[in-house]
């Protein structure tokens, strides 16, 4: 009986066990994917593994999977998969471009893995720790006149860009959390702390625009998804004035977007080349070949052969040479990309994908923070691929399959 009885107890230690190990593992994906991609990788790995050889986690797959945002996940995966099929370049190509696209699995497994709400709460608090880790370090970075990403100053995660998003996911998160009365004083006040110094790096030293833009869209949608009536339209109000405070005290912001407008109005290949400049060149092409195969494009892997073709007639004549010569796999528009590789479908699959994540339940302030980054993923995709590029498509991939996870037994009285 004292053998039976062990054996069982044993076996219920590890029932318990291995859900919180994967779990863990799925916060170290989500914060490898903009520290480091082979601890991300290696995570994800753990990740899978854990939840796979879980019973209790197992049968949480298919009630993860038959929510509105899976179902739109699984929906964009195989639009993406299919669309490898009619793409004219060898299956090397079309596996590379297409294997970004195995995030919308992640989400799904990862949705099993965050039933509880407390380890929602761990995923977040874990994240702002790392975020806020990372701020002050990229402080000391500046200071000793160190960067990763060359050009970039303070950069202390894998280029400025994965950090101005990373900075405006930290501070959002923690200002959330900050503002819940229910907390107690001392984690209030640490939680404002953190989103100040994450604030701080984002407008006075990291030169990512895509992280500003992400923050200012990710904050106004925050106020609009929780407040109501009166404080609703007072914070928006205050939003507003502070977005402007933040932008006259910062000349490292205003130096950033005014280079925007500098930039636009030149296109000349001889010339250095510019983010802006570099853009419009693209969109433009980009057009073109949509406006040529609008409804199938050209195939997952089939971008880069049908931007060298087509690029030639956007140049006003020069010939292509210097930055205008480079072979081209990302439009920097994340709706052309898709519609480009996939066609109608695969903007629709895309657009799927954030009508999914509104339809969503899952209890507050998480639905609300999901929503919120989702909607400045989606204007900050205006101008890059964030749900493809390797750091922000896991980012964003993680977030939404932890912090929107189909919660167990009864709904939170602040589930909406």
């Amino acid at each position: 009986m004292t053998n039976a009885a062990n054996t069982a107890n044993a076996a219920s230690g590890a029932a318990r066990v291995v859900p919180q190990a994967a779990a863990i593992a799925w916060i170290v994906a989500t914060i490898g994917s903009f520290t480091s991609p082979p601890v991300a990788n290696v995570a994800v790995v753990l990740a899978l593994v854990l939840t796979l050889s879980s019973p209790q986690l197992r049968s949480r797959v298919p009630v993860a999977a038959a929510q509105p945002l899976a179902i739109a996940a699984l929906a964009l995966f195989a639009v993406m998969t299919v669309a490898m099929s009619w793409a004219l370049v060898p299956w090397a190509a079309r596996f590379a471009a297409w294997w970004n696209w195995r995030t919308m699995l992640l989400l799904v497994l990862a949705g099993a893995a965050f039933g509880e709400v407390r380890w929602k709460q761990c995923f977040c608090v874990a994240l702002i720790v790392a975020v806020t880790t990372g701020a002050v370090g990229s402080f000391a970075f500046l200071a000793a006149g160190v960067t990763v990403d060359r050009g970039f100053r303070g950069t202390v995660f894998l280029n400025h860009v994965t950090q101005s998003m990373a900075l405006a996911v930290g501070v959002l998160l923690a200002a959330t959390f900050a503002a819940q009365r229910s907390r107690s004083v001392r984690s209030r006040v640490l939680l404002a702390a953190a989103a100040l110094v994450c604030l701080a790096d984002l407008v006075l030293v990291t030169a990512g625009r895509s992280g500003q833009v992400a923050l200012a869209v990710a904050a106004l949608s925050a106020v609009v998804l929780t407040l109501e009536g009166r404080r609703r339209w007072q914070a928006v109000l205050a939003l507003l004035v502070l977005a402007v405070g933040l932008t006259a005290l910062s000349p490292q912001l205003q130096q950033r977007f005014r280079l925007v407008a500098q930039e636009a109005p030149v296109l000349d290949c001889s010339a250095e080349e510019s983010s802006t400049g570099l853009r419009l060149l693209l969109w433009r092409t980009a057009g073109a070949l949509i406006r040529d195969r609008l409804f199938f494009g050209y195939g997952v892997g089939g971008l880069t052969p049908a931007y060298e073709r087509e690029v030639g007639n956007h140049v006003n004549g020069q010939p292509l040479q210097n930055w205008c010569a480079r072979p081209v796999h990302d439009p920097h528009n994340q709706y052309f990309r898709v519609t480009l590789e996939a066609g109608l479908l695969g903007l629709l699959a895309l657009l799927g994908l954030i009508v999914g994540a509104a339809r969503q339940k899952a209890s507050q302030p998480y639905r609300a923070c999901a929503q919120a980054i989702l909607a400045a993923w989606c204007v900050t995709s205006l101008f890059n691929s964030h749900f493809q590029t390797f750091n922000e498509g896991h980012l964003i991939a993680l977030l939404l399959g932890a912090l929107l996870a189909p919660e167990q037994g009864a709904q939170s009285s602040e589930a909406r």
